[in-house]
């Protein structure tokens, strides 16, 4: 079984969620590069890579331009199921994990297509057939975020990720007021997206642990291992890591100085599920925990990610997969919200059969397939 022919589309779609940060105002729309690859009987994976630019350096249209002249060219003739072999293709560009993250998952779906499995079940089973998912709330007035926060409770979520960051006393009042206003039993997260000097983080998870605080995420830039470790002992509030950590070199030098918590993954950072899931255990191994994060993804990156949240030792938290219960209209999916949670499909896979954009889009001109000659 080769790989014997892919297409590449880059679309645009409003985004699954509006969320200012600590890096400013959000975009509406939220560009997506999908690859479609097709083995020589027709049978279809779907890969996706929706990237972050303040992470990797990576944008769409880079992303698009890097897969069309480099990587899908090479995949073609090569065994789905040699990883190995599709690795070292990969490695002939060094970084543009972005890039790789959309051939890794499609190379994933078209495995599960050809076997008739669940993508959860190629990578070592799960304990469950659903995660609870977050509901995020950006860097906005005290008074929204705290409407919003109760929006999302009534809704049936249990979890809210507050964004935190610019100002350390006036984060601290809006967690305080949306803590009062949601009651003990819902959890919260915050995430400063590295927007804090080390006193002020310091500062502000002391005035944290009252509020129970699931955890506080990147508080310092991604560089100061040193401010990261600082923080983490000066408080009982747990400590994640997101912009820190893209390989499992970043993972060994924050575990070695006990610096962290939690690991935030995330596919376009790591480069896909394979490389994520080599991660995950490598944070169980220093007692580290896992949240997986969908990067504003269409419901193929968050699909993806539903699965490697399922392997990678779903421990009872909530993920970040938001478009399932914003935009379950713009895809043909047997996955579903239920109960503030993601319910996985056993259709085989991703567990999508296309996305709206795709099927806008299929067809000739520069999207047709590419062949092997």
């Amino acid at each position: 079984m080769i790989i014997s022919s892919y297409r590449c589309h880059l679309v645009t779609r409003p985004a699954s969620a509006v969320v200012p940060t600590s890096y400013g105002a959000a975009p509406r729309e939220r560009p997506h590069v999908v690859v479609e690859l097709f083995d020589a009987e027709g049978r279809r994976g779907l890969g996706e890579s929706s990237p972050l630019p303040e992470f990797t350096g990576e944008t769409a249209r880079q992303v698009k331009l890097v897969l069309e002249t480099e990587y899908l060219p090479r995949l073609l003739g090569l065994e789905v199921f040699n990883q190995r072999k599709v690795e070292r293709m990969l490695d002939c560009l060094p970084g543009n994990r972005s890039a790789r993250c959309a051939v890794d998952v499609a190379l994933h779906d078209l495995r599960g297509h050809i076997l008739g499995l669940p993508l959860y079940r190629l990578l070592g089973g799960a304990i469950s057939d659903r995660v609870s998912i977050t509901r995020p709330i950006g860097v906005v007035e005290t008074s929204e975020a705290v409407r919003l926060a109760c929006a999302c409770v009534e809704e049936g979520f249990h979890t809210i990720k507050l964004k935190v960051g610019v100002d350390p006393a006036g984060d601290l009042e809006r967690v305080r007021a949306v803590r009062e206003a949601v009651g003990p039993r819902v959890r919260i997260r915050v995430d400063a997206n590295q927007g804090y000097r080390p006193s002020e983080a310091v500062w502000l998870v002391r005035g944290l642990e009252e509020l129970d605080i699931e955890y506080i995420e990147q508080p310092v830039p991604a560089w100061d291992v040193a401010g990261l470790r600082r923080v983490r002992s000066a408080s009982t509030v747990p400590v994640a890591v997101d912009e820190s950590v893209h390989t499992l070199r970043d993972l060994i030098r924050l575990g070695e100085a006990e610096a962290a918590d939690v690991v935030i993954l995330k596919l376009v950072k790591a480069g896909g599920i394979t490389p994520a899931l080599r991660l995950a255990h490598l944070a169980e191994g220093y007692g580290m925990r896992c949240t997986v994060v969908s990067t504003f993804d269409t419901q193929i990156g968050a699909a993806a990610c539903l699965h490697l949240a399922l392997a990678a030792g779903y421990s009872g938290h909530a993920h970040e997969l938001t478009v399932f219960a914003t935009q379950p209209h713009l895809a043909d999916s047997a996955i579903r919200v239920e109960g503030g949670a993601v319910v996985v499909s056993e259709d085989p896979g991703l567990g999508v059969r296309s996305i709206a954009e795709l099927r806008v889009q299929e067809g000739g001109g520069e999207e047709a397939r590419r062949h092997i000659r």
